[in-house]
């Protein structure tokens, strides 16, 4: 019997799901909310209530910055040496792992995103049936890709359908990230040839200046990053930074434009507004009631425990407006679905209807909502 504390410390939870992609498969185990190396890692040693040789799964692991801040606020970069790096797009829609498991007879292949053993539905957002509408046409090469790399594969799911900050004109669609092993290895786009998965966009490769080219993209994306609407912009979310080890290993950083930075990382000991709304909005991926703990929970992979204590009420705040914006989304869609009509065949018919419906300072909000997820 493996103990989850060896690897994950106290930061896991027990579960016992039946896998939607093997529904005769009842799967039982740990789950990993570490943020490191094996967040979202799972544990599983049951199945169909039948004990199975232990089976560590590793996901997508918690990415860093490659600086730190000094008092002053300036930076201090710290680049490992690399033989070379190669910078990806870092898209901004929900994380989905393949991966697979046996029972000692069979093998199977499911999906999961970070924080919960297999894909489901949340009131964020259906991610089991997105993802059969953007992928099922690719399970076979997606599950060739993993017979052939030995690994698990990450995806994106990414689209106006599934927004977060960036606004993205596509509908909604996925992209091959990385690969990575149930060793911890990762594989870096470049070394997972499929030719016939999406795959993620390449921006650039480096072999020297690792600062210099690290502030001269962040100014790129930033100068190419425009709002919106409050909160949500088009552009970039970021980058992956890959960089190639001497010793053979691939490590991962990452790079956001100041903007989208400040949103998710303080420079200071205080936590704004828009980290923790943005950190519960990511919780309702994994959770439909998220309380003050599962946010201080997620809060903690970038703040001190004593810097979320400080905002607890702050945080307990931001659940509320996050719930009251779902609620709002339910109402706007199904206000809309009682209309009966296509807001692309019918956009005045439809808003001339929902105008009786909202307050006219909420119309240009309500035709947002409906857009993203026509």
């Amino acid at each position: 019997m493996v103990d989850p504390k060896e690897l994950f410390g106290n930061d896991y939870q027990e579960f016992c799901e039946v896998d939607p992609f093997n529904p005769k498969n009842e799967v039982a185990g740990f789950i990993s909310r570490k943020p490191n190396e094996f967040y979202g890692a799972l544990i599983i040693n049951q199945i169909n209530s039948k004990p199975t040789i232990p089976q560590l799964i590793l996901g997508s692991p918690k990415m860093h910055y490659p600086f730190s801040s000094r008092e002053d606020g300036t930076r201090d970069y710290r680049f490992p040496i690399a033989k070379n790096i190669e910078v990806w797009e870092k898209l901004d829609g929900t994380n989905c792992l393949s991966f697979s498991y046996t029972d000692g007879d069979s093998r199977y292949v499911s999906y999961k995103t970070r924080l919960r053993p297999f894909l489901g539905s949340s009131r964020f957002g259906d991610f089991y049936n997105m993802w059969l509408e953007v992928a099922s046409d690719y399970f076979a090469e997606i599950e060739r890709e993993m017979e052939r790399s030995e690994c698990n594969l990450s995806f994106e799911i990414y689209g106006s359908r599934n927004t977060h900050i960036i606004i993205y004109k596509n509908s909604l669609d996925f992209a091959l990230l990385f690969g990575v092993t149930n060793e911890g290895r990762i594989l870096s786009p470049t070394q997972l040839k499929n030719p016939s998965l999406p795959i993620v966009t390449k921006v650039k490769d480096i072999d020297k200046d690792f600062i210099q080219n690290y502030k001269q993209l962040q100014k790129e994306f930033q100068d190419k990053l425009e709002q919106q609407e409050e909160g949500h912009y088009s552009g970039m979310e970021g980058c992956v930074w890959y960089l190639h080890m001497p010793d053979g290993r691939c490590i991962q950083q990452k790079m956001k434009p100041e903007t989208i930075e400040s949103i998710h990382f303080s420079q200071g000991a205080g936590l704004s507004k828009n980290i923790i709304v943005a950190t519960c909005w990511n919780a309702l991926e994994n959770t439909d009631d998220p309380t003050i703990e599962f946010v201080s929970q997620l809060l903690q992979e970038e703040f001190d425990a004593h810097v979320i204590e400080a905002n607890h009420h702050l945080i307990d705040k931001c659940i509320a407006f996050v719930m009251d914006e779902v609620e709002f989304r339910d109402n706007v869609l199904t206000e809309y679905k009682a209309t009966g009509m296509n807001i692309l065949l019918n956009k005045a018919d439809v808003m001339r209807q929902l105008s009786a419906k909202f307050q006219k300072n909420q119309i240009k909000k309500v035709y947002s909502i409906i857009r993203g997820s026509a």
